[in-house]
């Protein structure tokens, strides 16, 4: 496998809330719940040349959902980590699909919502 097709990838750790005037629960797809959740953390995958271009398409992509970015907690290029065999092959997997599809931003496994602490 050529490592280096990935070097346009980035994988990032953030942390994302509903844009003001929005319930949490209606941007995302769970099961009926009495939880009302306030964020996330979430995993996304992004299509960039550079990491400055990349935490753009971050915070444009979420909020094209109905997000806004409350923090990025970590971002990594994605070459370094299939190199250093630090991600599994469905993350790959999705990875080989953004490269060839049209689309720049994709948000990988799923999210993880949290309820508010009392």
């Amino acid at each position: 496998m050529r490592k280096e097709k990935y070097s346009t990838i980035w994988l990032s750790f953030v942390h994302i809330k509903a844009k003001d005037g929005i319930e949490f629960n209606s941007l995302i797809d769970i099961e009926e719940s009495p939880d009302q959740y306030i964020g996330a953390w979430a995993n996304i995958l992004v299509k960039s040349e550079t990491i400055r271009e990349a935490i753009d398409i971050i915070a444009e992509g979420l909020n094209e959902l109905g997000f806004e970015l409350a923090f990025i907690d970590k971002i990594e290029n994605f070459m370094s980590l299939v190199e250093a065999e630090e991600v599994n092959k469905s993350v790959v997997k999705e990875a080989d699909w953004l490269l060839k599809s049209d689309f720049v931003f994709k948000i990988s496994d799923r999210i993880f919502p949290y309820l508010a602490q009392e």
